[in-house]
């Protein structure tokens, strides 16, 4: 009962994280809904040269995941020299 209550606290916060990424695929979805938005975003992702771009996303996201690992193992070691 303990740790479900542990663990309920835990899900409240990472959903508060995770409200921006939330609203953002709500607004991706309501603009995707318009016809001549669509079709936009369909023809620019055609003409992207992603063979290009896509070594900058995955760096880009590389160094997110980087900094999020960082963060997490900062804040356990300073949890477990609190306690």
């Amino acid at each position: 009962m303990i740790l479900n209550g542990i663990l309920l606290i835990f899900q409240g916060l990472l959903e508060l994280l995770f409200v921006p990424i939330s609203l953002l695929n709500i607004t991706i979805d309501f603009v995707s809904s318009i016809p001549v938005v669509a079709s936009f975003l369909q023809i620019s992702a055609y003409l992207l040269p992603w063979s290009n771009i896509m070594p900058v996303i995955l760096l880009t996201i590389a160094m997110f995941l980087f900094r999020i690992a960082i963060a997490i193992y900062f804040f356990f070691k300073n949890a477990i020299q609190w306690w």
